[in-house]
């Protein structure tokens, strides 16, 4: 069964389409297949772990992938298709934030 294959599709197609509309259709895709139990989460998880690995090589076509990856994590895990331990796992790309990204202008340690 290769159900991870469309879960990984799916997300690479999230990844590469223009504005919100793709990425709300898969995540109510996925979350439909998962809670029917066509798509198990065994399946999500290694679907999502293949896109984390290869997201370097889809970042050299598709620039903001590290950014909308990390959106659509980040709805993923609210709707309930993912664990906190596979959101935790999304690979962001270190990057400077700015001010006005609601951290009161506090500076904070990098910690590795």
């Amino acid at each position: 069964h290769f159900h991870h294959e469309f879960v990984y599709e799916a997300i690479v197609m999230v990844l590469e389409s223009k504005g919100e509309k793709t990425l709300k259709m898969v995540l109510q895709l996925l979350r439909s297949l998962s809670a029917s139990s066509v798509i198990t989460v065994d399946q999500i998880r290694r679907g999502y772990e293949r896109v984390y690995m290869d997201i370097a090589e889809i970042n050299i076509d598709v620039p903001r992938a590290y950014f909308i990856l990390e959106q659509y994590v980040d709805k993923s895990f609210s709707m309930g298709i993912i664990d906190v331990k596979l959101r935790d796992l999304c690979p962001c790309r270190g990057r400077k934030r700015f001010v006005s990204e609601g951290d009161g202008g506090v500076v904070k340690l990098e910690s590795y």
